[in-house]
């Protein structure tokens, strides 16, 4: 939770990150933790998806809560994954080479089991020039909350050093924030438990990465971002 984007290659490996996650600040051991704990969080919600997918009593139609849900977060994960192609190609910080690399591989999984959710449903995947109207706020696609504008797109790909990291941080919490606002709304009012548990999985993943991005702007002397729609 479309065109062709950089969300539609993915990097075998991130020369920036050793195996070992030496170069990460964290430490080996705590590197492999996250990253043995999101891939765990992964297959777990796709085994999770293929013993919910058969409890739905019927597949929700195409003006569903579930289904424009499943469309409009593919659009909105397409734009996350761009940004942490544009991190990688000139950011060094390898904390959040790190992060860029997760938000790539998990959110690129997500939108391919999204749209594999829509063809189970005999639904289209992301279609039409609005979005968020299943949750009464239709706008048009590209302004969805959370979402950058081409300006900012621009900025980050020009930016270097820690104007870099400062732009990628509070652009992608901010971009967080905004998918869960939508992920909320679907946990919330979706009709089947697929789409409800997916939501709910989103949230719990794009907290957790808000939460570090934070910190890591502290660390580095920089304020948190604050999150109005999400109320702290």
């Amino acid at each position: 939770m479309t065109a062709p984007s950089p969300a539609d290659t993915e990097p075998d490996q991130d020369p920036g990150i050793d195996d070992d996650g030496s170069d990460d600040p964290r430490g080996p051991s705590t590197a492999l933790w996250i990253t043995l704990v999101v891939v765990a969080l992964v297959l777990g919600g796709a085994v999770g998806w293929r013993l919910t997918k058969s409890q739905d009593a019927a597949a929700p139609g195409r003006d569903s809560v579930d289904v424009g849900f499943f469309q409009d977060m593919a659009t909105h994960h397409n734009q996350a994954v761009a940004m942490g192609y544009l991190y990688l190609q000139n950011g060094t910080d390898p904390l959040l080479r790190q992060i860029a690399t997760e938000v790539i591989n998990y959110q690129n999984a997500e939108i391919g089991m999204m749209n594999d959710h829509l063809a189970q449903w005999g639904q289209q995947g992301t279609e039409g020039s609005t979005a968020m109207g299943w949750m009464g706020m239709r706008v048009p696609r590209d302004e969805m909350i959370g979402m950058a504008t081409a300006k900012q797109m621009r900025e980050l790909a020009d930016a270097r050093g820690r104007d870099l990291d400062q732009l990628f941080t509070r652009l992608m919490i901010r971009h967080h924030e905004g998918g869960i606002h939508m992920a909320q709304f679907a946990a919330d009012h979706a009709e089947t438990e697929t789409a409800r548990s997916w939501a709910r999985a989103m949230i719990d993943g794009q907290k957790g990465e808000i939460a570090e991005l934070n910190r890591w702007r502290v660390q580095h002397d920089l304020p948190s971002v604050k999150l109005p729609l999400l109320g702290s």
